[in-house]
């Protein structure tokens, strides 16, 4: 059950890592994150938390007191422990900052990297790894940085920008107006929530698609808080839309790569009585899922809804009638042996002698997919 002392803990990490807050703030953020409170309690709270540490100080603006701690005293002194997570964390936060070497922040990476070199010192995780994947391609941004400045500096300052936006199916582009709330990665792109006033909706934008930013000081507007956590709860992926129940079953010869692994916040795991795992999800159906389990088509099979299972099989009869055409003299077979990309070979399967020729068993399955001329 949550408590002062969870409450005393959390505000000053607030506090050491530089937030300047009003108790009103405070009430809302633990109230959130902890547990509905009084702000007579946040107030209490913020006296003992002052006397446990007296470098915490309030300053009275107007109706009211805005704490903080200085910088100075911010940074203990003592030899400070980490647990396995944390050093780890560190490992890999220096594996990062490594990466923007040679851009616009350059300077102000290395000052950084080198205090963090002397919690965790060593290489323990090579920056070449940190974007390394085989499955999809990153994004270069190396020429975006006069963009990326604009995107991080209006981020940073919660202000208006008219932002000019290109759509590449169309090749047009389009002015909107917004507030940039948060940046994200995506599959290997860089994308930024904004709220759009004109639509009351907070959207995601690829910042490769922003092609100019213009500050707006003189244009006034209220935004709506911002919850990233509920936010992407009503996507997979990138986009929006209408949410469903989907349920997807997991040939149990594919169950060890989808257990004890996260797709989206709603999902729950179940098994059916023939050892199949079922995940099931309140999801949008949109392209970001239907690639995802098109990426596993010889492991996944769409239960519900009849929508989501239309949109695959029809996708998968796009891809066969592409070869079709291309290749007209292959046909289709289902095959049951063993996938090698999902298993490496034991020790006992590389040690092959001579081939022998064998026959392919017929196949007990008959596939037909009809493909829709166009009119």
């Amino acid at each position: 059950m949550p408590g002062q002392p969870h409450r005393l803990l959390y505000m000053y990490r607030k506090f050491l890592e530089g937030e300047v807050l009003t108790s009103g703030q405070l009430q809302d953020m633990v109230s959130e994150e902890i547990e509905i409170v009084s702000r007579r309690t946040i107030q209490r709270d913020l006296r003992l938390l002052q006397k446990l540490d007296p470098s915490l100080v309030g300053v009275e603006k107007g109706r009211e007191i805005f704490w903080s701690i200085p910088r100075d005293y911010r940074y203990p002194k003592q030899v400070v422990r980490f647990d396995t997570n944390e050093l780890l964390a560190f490992h890999f936060l220096k594996a990062h900052l490594k990466t923007f070497r040679g851009t616009v922040i350059e300077k102000d990476v290395e000052r950084l990297y080198k205090k963090i070199e002397k919690l965790a010192p060593y290489e323990v995780v090579l920056d070449e790894t940190i974007y390394w994947d085989q499955n999809v391609g990153y994004y270069d941004y190396s020429k975006l940085n006069d963009i990326l400045e604009k995107v991080i500096k209006a981020t940073a300052t919660k202000g208006w920008y008219q932002v000019t936006y290109n759509a590449p199916k169309t090749g047009t582009s389009k002015d909107i107006i917004a507030r940039f709330e948060t940046i994200f990665s995506y599959l290997g792109l860089l994308y930024v929530v904004a709220y759009i006033p004109k639509h009351k909706i907070h959207v995601s934008l690829a910042i490769h698609n922003i092609s100019n930013l213009q500050e707006l000081p003189d244009y006034f507007d209220v935004a709506p808080p911002f919850n990233f956590r509920e936010w992407s709860s009503y996507r997979f992926g990138v986009f929006s839309g209408e949410i469903f129940d989907v349920k997807l079953l997991i040939k149990k010869e594919f169950k060890h790569f989808f257990l004890n692994r996260r797709w989206h916040v709603s999902q729950v795991e179940k098994f059916d009585k023939d050892g199949n795992l079922i995940l099931e999800m309140k999801v949008p159906v949109g392209v970001d899922l239907i690639n995802w389990i098109l990426s596993w088509s010889d492991a996944i099979i769409v239960l519900e809804p009849p929508e989501l299972i239309k949109k695959v099989v029809n996708r998968l009869a796009q891809a066969l009638n592409n070869y079709k055409i291309m290749f007209p003299d292959i046909k289709p077979k289902l095959d049951e042996t063993e996938d090698d990309k999902y298993e490496a070979p034991t020790e006992e399967k590389m040690e092959t002698s001579t081939p022998k020729e064998v026959k392919e068993p017929a196949s007990k399955y008959k596939i037909t997919l009809k493909s829709k001329k166009k009119s």
